[in-house]
């Protein structure tokens, strides 16, 4: 039989009688890291880092380390597009992973067997092609050039990232 209002109101809704000296422990969830592609060593290992008046990348493979001025009204795609930028003007005859936009799946595969045959490394696999995408390792230049290649042979490619490029 319980004693006190209390516990009564508590026995009536099926909950335990607590100590009364130990209080319930609050679940923090921290959310995982923002990861994204490393502009360096194009691992999956590169986050951005908000400080008070600065913001830096960093990446946890190559410990690459770069930093920019905070600005209000910007997210973390924009910093890492910053980041991005600043590493490519440093180096603009890196190799890296650049991908291709099409506008079909026909047409992704029609782009493979042209741009191996033009001597660029590549990769195909099934979610790339469903995506519409191609992946060729070159420098940003070539990538550029390859692009204005398959134009002229009448294939509709853009650079993936690259939004404000002319209708093909």
């Amino acid at each position: 039989m319980p004693r006190s209002p209390r516990d009564s109101y508590a026995h009536r809704q099926g909950t335990e009688r607590r100590t009364p000296g130990r209080p319930v422990p609050k679940v923090v969830r921290i959310p995982p890291p923002q990861l994204f592609r490393c502009p360096r060593c194009s691992a999956v290992s590169f986050q951005v880092l908000f400080h008070e008046r600065d913001v830096a990348g960093f990446c946890a493979e190559c410990n690459l380390r770069l930093r920019t001025d905070k600005t209000t009204g910007r997210g973390t795609p924009e910093y890492y597009a910053e980041f991005t930028r600043q590493v490519e003007a440093s180096c603009p005859d890196r190799i890296q992973r650049i991908f291709l936009k099409t506008n079909s799946v026909s047409e992704a595969k029609r782009v493979y067997p042209v741009v191996r045959r033009l001597g660029y490394r590549t990769k195909q696999s099934s979610p790339m092609l469903h995506a519409r995408l191609v992946m060729v390792e070159t420098t940003r230049d070539q990538a550029v050039a390859l692009i204005e290649k398959l134009r002229e042979q009448g294939m509709q490619v853009a650079l993936q990232d690259d939004l404000h490029s002319p209708p093909p």
